[in-house]
């Protein structure tokens, strides 16, 4: 009797090892970042309140749009370049298997329009975007989305 139970767990163990489905979700540590983005976001707001970035190599796009009480405001799109060193150094100091883990949605984002921060990152094999209360990012990436701050705040001061 107990071999044949024996027998029958590793029979159906077997099978469900074999039936799992592959998860297209999972990371590998060959996964490489292809692109980062970040932004800010205002809702109730008159005038240039949502900015972005999206920085895929040494390559960087900056966008502002918004709205006047009329209306819609042009969007001011604005791209640059940035060293092979910045982008290795964006892309090395990150844990993207922390990141994957963490909730999408941080807090309570643009709640009575505290204003919302965002940062998605792209590798060969996923994405993943996380928004959260603007000027209180995750403790986890304090100093990377430090660093994205100043990016996108030499960009804001071309717009002045």
């Amino acid at each position: 009797m107990k071999k044949t139970f024996r027998i029958l767990i590793i029979i159906i163990s077997i099978q469900l090892f074999f039936s799992c489905d592959v998860d297209e979700n999972i990371l590998t540590y060959d996964s490489e970042i292809v692109s980062i983005g970040y932004g800010t976001s205002f809702g109730e707001c008159i005038g240039y309140c949502n900015r972005n970035l999206e920085i895929i190599g040494t390559d960087i796009k900056f966008k502002a749009s918004g709205q006047t009480v009329t209306g819609k405001l042009p969007d001011i799109v604005i791209t640059d370049e940035i060293s092979i060193e910045d982008w290795e150094k964006l892309v090395n100091t990150f844990d993207i298997f922390i990141f994957r883990n963490m909730e999408e949605v941080i807090g309570c984002p643009d709640c009575a329009d505290g204003g919302a921060e965002w940062i998605e990152i792209k590798t060969d094999e996923i994405s993943h975007k996380i928004v959260f209360e603007y000027n209180n990012e995750p403790e986890e990436f304090k100093n990377y989305i430090e660093k994205l701050r100043e990016l996108l705040e030499q960009f804001e001061g071309k717009l002045k």
